[in-house]
């Protein structure tokens, strides 16, 4: 069996449930993507990509020992940035 780093490209057929369904065809239907199968595409990959911003920022405010406390605080504050984030991006669109 190949690894996942050789893989280039590879089908995957899958049942979407149907609010899933619905939310990516509404994106197809706006003109946001041309079909379903780049819709699924697309969002897969902005969801790897903001995966990825979360886990290097996680790492960034994570300090090794830190009390209860300052982790609450730095998980808030985590929060209130990235509503903040949210909010610009949704004005800007």
């Amino acid at each position: 069996m190949e690894s996942p780093d050789n893989v280039s490209g590879k089908q995957v057929g899958v049942r979407l449930p149907g609010h899933l369904y619905r939310w990516l065809k509404e994106k197809v239907d706006s003109g946001e993507y041309s079909n379903m199968a780049q819709s699924v595409i697309g969002e897969l990959t902005k969801a790897r990509a903001l995966e990825e911003v979360r886990r290097r920022e996680t790492s960034y405010y994570d300090v090794s020992g830190e009390e209860p406390l300052a982790r609450m605080v730095n998980e808030r504050i985590e929060g209130v940035r990235r509503e903040l984030l949210d909010e610009v991006k949704r004005r800007r669109a």
